[in-house]
């Protein structure tokens, strides 16, 4: 039996509120047929329960690798140096910059309300939003709204410190940041998970697919074609199609 580790956002879900039904009953199949589920997402573990309907109980990787659940456990893998929040701090204030700043379960934010992101944010009414003061470790930051020039500056300055991890999105102007080495395979390695099915369709997914023994990229952002042709399978972006080859795979592999 196979690990089988997903990412949600573009891979499981196209509209960012919930998966498919024929999507949530081809995962289910995965755990009827014995083989063992991870939802692993940039989205903090607060905003991933309720994206996973009757899987809340299965191990989760959030904030892009920096938190872990299982049993509805959350542990933090590795926060935001206290030094490094504190620059972040000062960036968000000089620029006067928009962001969401995730701690284990608390956040703050400040982001209009039309964002894409407004609505993704503690949607279950989980947790607390609070002051960026009283947010006392950080495990990732997200800067929104950047002009890509800005962005571009802002990633060389922090990816020079050497204690951060930034990753970027094709055309949304955002920084996601967590501390160094922190993405989604090396969560997976926390977790003992070596041999997996992965499927991702983004910047973010880039490591775990990497590592896979089977890797399946959707092709839900077109701009982002040349990172997938590593993968072992590519995967159209609809619903049908991303349950029959979680069907297909879970078959095969049982």
């Amino acid at each position: 039996m196979k690990t089988f580790v997903f990412d949600v956002d573009g891979t499981l879900s196209f509209d960012g509120k919930q998966i498919a039904v024929e999507i949530l009953a081809a995962i289910q199949r995965l755990v009827t047929l014995g083989h063992r589920i991870i939802f692993a997402s940039a989205r903090p573990i607060r905003d991933l329960l309720p994206m996973v309907p009757g899987f809340q109980q299965a191990q989760l990787i959030g904030a892009n690798g920096a938190l872990v659940a299982h049993h509805g456990e959350v542990e933090v893998v590795a926060p935001i140096l206290t030094a490094d929040f504190c620059r972040l701090r000062g960036v968000i204030a000089q620029a006067n910059l928009d962001y969401v700043v995730d701690g284990q379960w608390n956040y703050a934010a400040r982001l209009a309300a039309e964002h894409p992101l407004a609505g993704r944010i503690d949607p279950a009414h989980l947790a607390r939003k609070v002051s960026l003061a009283k947010i006392e470790q950080a495990v990732k930051v997200i800067l929104l709204g950047l002009p890509a020039r800005q962005a571009a500056e802002l990633q060389a300055t922090l990816s020079a410190r050497k204690t951060l991890s930034v990753v970027t999105y094709a055309g949304e102007g955002n920084l996601d940041i967590t501390a160094q080495n922190i993405n989604k395979a090396t969560a997976l390695q926390r977790l003992g998970v070596t041999d997996y099915v992965a499927f991702g369709n983004d910047q973010n997914d880039v490591e775990m697919l990497a590592g896979a023994s089977t890797s399946v990229w959707v092709t839900s952002k077109p701009q982002l074609k040349h990172l997938g042709v590593r993968a072992t399978i590519m995967c159209a972006p609809s619903n049908q199609a991303i349950a029959a080859q979680i069907a297909d795979l879970g078959t095969s592999m049982a």
